[in-house]
Order: structure tokens, then C-alpha cells, then sequence
């Protein structure tokens, strides 16, 4: 047996990453990494029980792409491994979500990995990461100010995810393969600098070496390696404090302001990056947590934009943290007996006789008298300056100073959308309706307005 190995193979077996009977779909790219995995997971596949499969996604990036996935077909074919391949447009997907294209490769690579896990009911994903991706990851993390968990590097397992080949160094890898006379494609893309991940490998990690520690490589894994049991501890005491001062309310999260009074910054911070990253799957860095931070010491109503649409807004009580809606334009037309979408919400406007009408306490509901309204209606947010007659109170009142009075919260306050006819408000929707509009016992034409979630 050859030292490279063994090293997997005790490597495997101290972490646990392999049980008998598992299925293990594992990410082959063709490149040395993967070949490696694939042909040594294949070599025990009888001592370790185990059944084997392998995924190539097609970045469409490279005029190679389709030649490297030729080449992955046929390795599998020639090692009787089942093999599954997809075509993705990294690029395009880049470019709409306002990611980096190595970022949006990695999304729609563990995308399409689980999504063949799960169809092929594969239990287990098995990439090929090796010491020295998990040290670049380290200093890539290092230099954003990713925290604690982006200093503990590439985890060994997460979920159903495994990575076995991460003790290797890629020059043991290669050797191996040289010796063994295995073949593998080169991925031309890793030669240029313009990607931040090959800057550090082709760069600063000889450097380091050179300079600093020649093992500097192992010495990142041997500290990740202890970090992350470290950080195994830490979600511990993590989820304790989240469950205390963290509740999420529809598509919302809330944190309660006494989080940042009465535990320590260093929790404060933690707690941030680990609600972003798994409520919103934003790779948190510094800067956004500093923001959420200052948000804290500011005035009730002020908001910050993160990355991905995310939205921040200080309330009274705590921060609000949501994915930002858009409409479907500032003016939504609608006649009576029609409904329309606007956001996460509807509304359904028709007519009804006298004796429907039916007077409750759901502000979700109210009637109007269309003589007065008229049949057609627009559906808008308020604006400054927009003033409107509460029904039962004697006089008008500007929204803002409505809202503000029964306590409409700083995210709530600024998604208020009302419904207007003929340049008059009608309904603050979901909240009051005007004066001026409501029926009578000589209403002759009646109109049932109703909010309704989608």
C-alpha cells in the first residue's frame, strides 16, 4: 500500500467520514484532485462497502469544457462507475445574481450534487478538496475577516458532505498519479491570476513557504483541523444564545436589541455571521457585520443594504433582517371585480349586495360605497405629505402621523401600501379605512375590498 494511501485511509477512518453500506456520490472534474479520489474510493470500494458514483458539471466556461467531460465519461466507463454530467451557464448566473464566477460555480456545483444525491438516493457527497485548497480557503477567509469559521478552513464533514482526501498536499496527489500512470485533464483556468483563489496558491503560499515555513501548508491543516472541534463546541453555545435572542417571523429575522447590551462584542459578531450564512446563505465578511453592529446605535426607521438584496432596518425592540421585496411597479391598476398581486399579498375587490355586508374586527376586510370610490382603483405605497380621513375620528391625518401613532413598526412603516380612488386615499391597507368611503344604509352599490396573503 503506498503512503499517500494510507494517509486517506487512517484519515478517513479518524474522522469517521465513510461507514459501511454508504453511498457516495462523488464531484469529478477530471483534474487530479478528483481522479485521485474516484480511483482510490474505487480501489476499497469492497473493503469499505460501499457503492460509488460520480457527477460532472459542465461550467461551459472553456472552450475544453466538453473535452474534459468526454474524458470524465470515459474514466468512469473504463472503472464500470455510474456517471451522471449536467450543463450549467456559470456565467450568465454570475452576472444575474452579482457574484464572482468561481463563487457562482461552487453554488451551482453543491446545487446539482445534492440534487443528484437526492434523485439517485446517494446518502453521501464526496469532494475532492485537498491541504492545499484548504489553505488558500484560510487566507482567502483571513483576508475578507470572515471570523472564527472561515479561519478553520474547509470542514473534513459537513452534513452529507465528506471530504477525504483533504490531509493530501496536491504534489502527493500528482505524484501518485505520475507513478501510477494515471491520467487527468488540466484545467488551464487554474494558470491566471485573474482569479483570487489562484493569486494566493501561485503567489503568497510560495512565499510563505519560502520564507516563512516550509510545512506551512500542513501547519494551516493542523490548525484548522483543531478549529473546527473548536467550533463544533462553539454552535453549541451559539445555538443557546440564537434560540434566546433570535426569532424568525415569516421570511423575517428578528434580533432583540438586548443582544448587543448584555453579551460580549465577540459573541455579538459570531452570532451575526451565523445568521447571515445560514438563514440567508451569504458568505458573510467583516464589513457586513460592522454594519448590522452600527445599525444597533442608530435611530429607530434607519436601514442598511447587504449583499443579495438583503435589508436590515432598526425597529424599537430589534433589528429586522429581510430578503428585499420588489413590486411589480409604483402604480398597480385594478377595477372592481378584479384581484391583483402586488409583493407577497392580493387584493380582490368585488361587489356585493347590502345584506352581504358584514361588519367585523378583521382589518383584512372592508367595504366601500362605489358611488363614492367609483369602479376603478390604484394599489401604491404612501408617500409624504399623503393625508387621509380615519374612519370614526373627526378630521384628517397624515399616514406618517397614523402609522406612527398605532406603533406601525420601522419595516412595516416603509412597505404600507395604500388603495386610492380618484386621487384619494381609500384604505390604508390592511389598517383603516377612509371616512369618506364607507357604506351606508342608502349605499346603492357596494364593493368588498379584502387583503389576501399569496
Amino acid at each position: 500500500m503506498k503512503s499517500s494511501e494510507q494517509k486517506v485511509l487512517q484519515f478517513i477512518l479518524n474522522h469517521s467520514l465513510i461507514n459501511s453500506e454508504d453511498k457516495i456520490l462523488v464531484a469529478f472534474s477530471g483534474g487530479p484532485d478528483s481522479v485521485f479520489l474516484l480511483h482510490l474510493l474505487k480501489k476499497y470500494q469492497k473493503k469499505f462497502k460501499i457503492k460509488l458514483a460520480a457527477f460532472h458539471l459542465n461550467h461551459s466556461l472553456r472552450k475544453s469544457a466538453d473535452e474534459e467531460q468526454k474524458f470524465c465519461e470515459k474514466f468512469c466507463r473504463n472503472i464500470s462507475i455510474p456517471f451522471y454530467t449536467l450543463n450549467a451557464d456559470v456565467k450568465t448566473y454570475a452576472q444575474q445574481n452579482k457574484i464572482s464566477v468561481e463563487e457562482a460555480g461552487r453554488i451551482l456545483r453543491y446545487k446539482y450534487l445534492q440534487h443528484y444525491a437526492k434523485e439517485i438516493q446517494f446518502n453521501k457527497i464526496a469532494t475532492a478538496h485537498n491541504a492545499d485548497d484548504n489553505a488558500e480557503t484560510v487566507l482567502i477567509n483571513l483576508a475578507k475577516g470572515t471570523g472564527i469559521r472561515g479561519f478553520s478552513g474547509i470542514p473534513v464533514k459537513r452534513e452529507n458532505i465528506i471530504r477525504p482526501i483533504l490531509c493530501l498536499r496536491k504534489s502527493e496527489i500528482e505524484s501518485y498519479l505520475k507513478e501510477s500512470k494515471i491520467d487527468y485533464v488540466i484545467d488551464e483556468s487554474n494558470l491566471t491570476l485573474k482569479y483570487e483563489r489562484n493569486f494566493i496558491r501561485l503567489k503568497i503560499i510560495p512565499e510563505l513557504e519560502k520564507k516563512l515555513n516550509p510545512q506551512f501548508v500542513n501547519s494551516v491543516l493542523s490548525t484548522s483541523l483543531n478549529l473546527q472541534n473548536f467550533n463544533i463546541f462553539f454552535e453549541k453555545l451559539l445555538k443557546r444564545i440564537e434560540n434566546k435572542y433570535v426569532r424568525a417571523e415569516h421570511n423575517e429575522i428578528h434580533i432583540m436589541l438586548s443582544l448587543f447590551d448584555k453579551e460580549d462584542y465577540f459573541i455579538q459578531s459570531e452570532l451575526i455571521r451565523k445568521i447571515l450564512n445560514e438563514r440567508f446563505s451569504l458568505q458573510t465578511e467583516q464589513k457586513d457585520v460592522e454594519k448590522l453592529l452600527l445599525l444597533t446605535k442608530k435611530q429607530v426607521g434607519i436601514s442598511e443594504s447587504l449583499k443579495r438584496n438583503l435589508k436590515a432596518i432598526r425597529e424599537r425592540s430589534h433589528l429586522v433582517i429581510f430578503k428585499e421585496e420588489f413590486s411589480y411597479g409604483s402604480r398597480i391598476r385594478l377595477k372592481a371585480g378584479e384581484e391583483r398581486k402586488f409583493n407577497s399579498h392580493k387584493i380582490r375587490i368585488s361587489k356585493v349586495d347590502q345584506s352581504d355586508v358584514k361588519l367585523t374586527t378583521d382589518k383584512n376586510i372592508e367595504y366601500v360605497d362605489g358611488e363614492k370610490s367609483g369602479e376603478n382603483f390604484i394599489i401604491r405605497k404612501w408617500k409624504a405629505g399623503d393625508k387621509f380621513h380615519p374612519i370614526g375620528m373627526s378630521g384628517t391625518k397624515k399616514i406618517s402621523d397614523y402609522l406612527n401613532d398605532i406603533k406601525t413598526e420601522a419595516k412595516e412603516k416603509k412597505n404600507q401600501y395604500v388603495l386610492t380612488s380618484r386621487n384619494k386615499i381609500v384604505w390604508v391597507i390592511g389598517k383603516r379605512l377612509d371616512e369618506r368611503f364607507k357604506v351606508t344604509p342608502n349605499s346603492k352599490i357596494i364593493y368588498k375590498l379584502e387583503l389576501l396573503n399569496e
